[in-house]
């Protein structure tokens, strides 16, 4: 398995089998993702921004993004949002999920001092939970916290 991860600078047609498949599981985010892309809501392109594409040979097989985190004032704190997170789930507990948020994670560190994200799904807070992110309780925007260092 020779994976690759490469910025997305448009969103490729089989971002439609992704979201297909999240849809199976009862995942809605993916098309939110298309829609908000196709629409020019949110197509990962403000400062420090950026949304990552995974393949294996020519076949997409997971994406992750990268936004300011909005609605928190306080310039200072730089925090970037992990959204619209999703592997394939053939290439789970594969280190393809660690691969991709390495890199977001890389490409976070000139713009942001941390890292936020929210997930009620329990795999996927195992998962961040071993990449360091620590859970927050009381945040009304986000549950999961990580400081770059």
């Amino acid at each position: 398995m020779e994976i690759t991860i490469r910025p997305a600078e448009q969103l490729p047609a089989q971002i439609e089998n992704i979201a297909a498949l999240a849809q199976h599981e009862g995942y809605t985010f993916i098309h939110r993702l298309i829609e908000e892309y196709q629409s020019g809501k949110n197509r990962f392109d403000q400062t420090g921004e950026q949304l990552l594409l995974a393949y294996d040979g020519d076949k997409l097989i997971a994406c992750g993004g990268l936004n300011q985190q909005w609605g928190d004032t306080c310039v200072e704190d730089r925090i970037g949002r992990v959204r619209r997170f999703y592997v394939h789930p053939q290439y789970r507990q594969h280190g393809v999920g660690k691969q991709l948020l390495v890199e977001l994670e890389k490409g976070a560190k000139k713009h942001f001092s941390a890292l936020c994200l929210n997930t009620e799904l329990k795999n996927a807070a195992k998962f961040y939970q071993k990449q360091n992110y620590v859970y927050v309780e009381s945040h009304p925007n986000y549950n999961y916290f990580k400081y770059l260092v």
